[in-house]
């Protein structure tokens, strides 16, 4: 069903609040997922990260790829059409072969706006280019779809709203007991914990709230996220976390280790993903493909 993605880039923009693919990858398909955020800048962590990717790529092939936001800085893309696309995402991710789905990030939406004098971004071009690029996915602000032994949804933590987090609860409780399914892995930008440079921000505070106990109650088995611009993975309540916001943009400090953080980096790279009906293993790597954290987080079902 991954034609799907095309079709939905031509719905009105009213209707691209919710989507859900459906099954894109059979049931009993392994996956290998490269997973980054915050990555879109056109300098040279980016450039040192996408060939990092497309070496590990060699190594292991990926079946395919999520960001978490942030895909373009700092001002989004204005149009399908925008320069933006060739330098910062065709000519570095489309030659891996691979498709990407994809979420939205504040600097997709020209957030905050005195980091762009000169006008505004459009989600909504973002959206659209799925029916121009080989490798591109984003269906909807927010969208759900199951890929092997995985429920994925893609949440907009910018564009935020009761009616998003309703769309949530009522899609992981549709999908519960889903034929095939193992796993419930949630992604999207802001981080509901972190010990990055935005740990008292609002919308982190607000997420806390709201999103936390609805993915909590549904057991979901892992949230994934970018905006702080290092690597850290931490364990609230049973919940696995992973922060991956050092695709490319520049680097932040980690200002104050969280007490559920189990391991955070000042570094530039990209997340690897492997699952299977029985386990999700997870690794960072640095642009020299060296894994980062010496126990990575491993979640296993028997």
């Amino acid at each position: 069903m991954v034609f799907l993605a095309f079709v939905f880039a031509f719905l009105p923009v009213a209707l691209h609040a919710q989507v859900d693919l459906g099954r894109v990858l059979p049931a009993d398909r392994p996956l290998h997922i490269v997973a980054l955020g915050d990555f879109g800048s056109g300098e040279p962590g980016q450039i040192e990260v996408a060939k990092a990717i497309a070496r590990r790529n060699m190594q292991k092939s990926f079946t395919f790829g999520i960001t978490m936001g942030d895909n373009f800085y700092r001002c989004g893309v204005r149009s399908v059409n925008d320069p933006k696309w060739k330098t910062r995402w065709e000519d570095l991710y489309s030659p891996l072969g691979i498709l990407f789905y994809a979420s939205l990030g504040n600097h997709d939406y020209a957030h905050p706006p005195i980091a762009c004098p000169a006008g505004g971004a459009s989600p909504d071009a973002e959206i659209a280019r799925s029916n121009m690029s080989p490798s591109w996915r984003m269906p909807a602000r927010y969208y759900t779809y199951s890929a092997g032994p995985v429920r994925f949804i893609a949440i907009d933590t910018e564009g935020w709203s009761d009616q998003q987090l309703e769309w949530i609860q009522k899609t992981l409780a549709d999908t519960a007991n889903e034929p095939g399914v193992k796993w419930r892995i949630v992604y999207g930008h802001h981080p509901m914990y972190t010990s990055g440079v935005h740990l008292n921000q609002r919308r982190i505070g607000v997420l806390r709230r709201d999103l936390f106990p609805v993915l909590k109650a549904a057991n979901v088995d892992l949230y994934i996220c970018g905006h702080d611009h290092d690597m850290e993975r931490l364990k609230v309540d049973g919940m696995d976390m992973l922060i991956a916001g050092s695709g490319g943009a520049d680097l932040r400090k980690v200002r104050h280790q969280e007490a559920d953080s189990i391991f955070a980096a000042k570094s530039y790279g990209f997340l690897d993903i492997d699952i299977t009906d029985q386990h999700i293993a997870a690794q960072f790597y640095d642009p020299n493909l060296r894994t980062l954290e010496k126990n990575s987080l491993m979640r296993v079902r028997k």
